[in-house]
């Protein structure tokens, strides 16, 4: 990404690049809520969030980069849109982008305007639902984050987002350290989709094979 000319131009020309290493200042990490790596956050001259930006490729992540910065597709944009038009695809938009920013209950809030906007159980209704049950997976409230999971694994039950929900429930139960549901979980999975990409198949059998026998503890961790 930044080692393409163009990209290297705009960033040396039109902003001025900061790279944080979140995992040493937190205190910027809990600023703003970064869950993942790498987060490209940009910012106003005061400091404000204008959006944040993931990367793509050059041309395509350039124009998104100009567009945030002339004010279009950011959050502000979307939510004055919706006030005209309270349009499904830019609803889930606008809680995307509070889910990324750590406002959770706004996101909570217009995932539940796109659901009650259309058919509980259409495509976008379940990518709401996902989005919601990964948040709660994300800040570690794994008890709801697997309800929320096997909801929707019941009410869209036919669909491919099935497969999906079933892996996060094994992922959540593995994240939350409770090896026999998450060996279960992982199982199921395995039964139900007995046809699913090779590699994906090979990775959930690795993750079971590391839940059943896991590594001995290090010297350092006996102690």
């Amino acid at each position: 990404m930044f080692v393409d000319p163009k990209v290297i131009d705009y960033f040396t020309n039109e902003m001025v690049l900061v790279k944080i290493d979140a995992e040493k200042d937190t205190v910027l990490s809990k600023e703003f809520h970064i869950i993942g790596y790498p987060t490209l956050v940009m910012l106003d001259k005061n400091g404000k969030e204008i959006d944040r930006m993931f990367y793509s490729p050059p041309d395509e992540f350039l124009k998104q980069a100009k567009d945030y910065m002339a004010g279009i597709g950011t959050l502000d944009d979307l939510l004055k849109k919706v006030a005209v038009n309270p349009n499904r695809d830019t609803m889930f938009q606008i809680a995307d982008k509070y889910k990324y920013r750590g406002g959770d209950a706004d996101a909570e809030k217009w995932y539940g305007k796109v659901i009650a906007a259309g058919n509980p159980t259409d495509s976008l209704s379940g990518e709401s639902r996902m989005a919601l049950a990964d948040m709660y997976r994300r800040n570690k409230d794994y008890n709801k984050a697997v309800t929320a999971f096997k909801a929707i694994a019941t009410d869209f039950a036919g669909k491919p987002i099935v497969a999906d929900a079933e892996y996060y429930i094994g992922d959540t139960y593995r994240r939350a350290k409770d090896t026999a549901n998450a060996i279960s979980a992982y199982e199921t999975w395995l039964q139900h989709n007995p046809t699913a990409d090779t590699s994906d198949v090979a990775y959930v059998k690795k993750v079971i094979e590391k839940l059943k026998n896991p590594p001995p503890p290090k010297a350092e961790e006996k102690k």
